[in-house]
């Protein structure tokens, strides 16, 4: 793998996209019985935070296809910049308005899940800087 060609280095970012995709989500699978609350966890904001793992999914599917044939490296490479930035600042605008009531009225045993919060947007600063390092390396 040659993180200077620009096919290899959207599989890299991919990567991270994938599980960011895989934290949002991890809530959905772990937690049970909360009743609405997490419901209104995933939807808080603007955009909620299923738009922040539907547009990592995206963004996966734009960098594995850098370097396929007949796409335009450079072009996609631009468009998965481009769906990064969204993903961060969908996430930065969940993280801003979600309710401190829902975030705290989770049971104890899910007490992680304020941490949570802070994994998403981490996540989404990697996709956006490594998506921004794969761009420079198509131009």
């Amino acid at each position: 793998m040659n993180p200077r060609e620009p096919a290899d280095a959207g599989k890299a970012v991919a990567v991270v996209a994938a599980l960011l995709a895989v934290v949002v989500f991890a809530p959905l699978l772990v937690v049970s019985g909360t009743g609405s609350t997490l419901g209104a966890y995933y939807s808080a904001g603007p955009f909620g935070l299923t738009a922040v793992g539907l547009l990592a999914v995206v963004a996966a599917v734009v960098f594995l296809s850098v370097g396929q044939p007949h796409t335009d490296e450079t072009m996609l490479s631009g468009v998965g910049v481009v769906v990064a930035l969204g993903v961060l600042l969908t996430a930065v605008a969940w993280l801003l308005t979600l309710d401190s009531t829902v975030l705290f009225s989770f049971p104890a045993e899910y007490s992680w899940i304020e941490n949570h919060r802070w994994v998403v947007l981490v996540g989404a600063l990697a996709l956006a800087a490594a998506s921004g390092l794969q761009g420079r390396t198509a131009l």
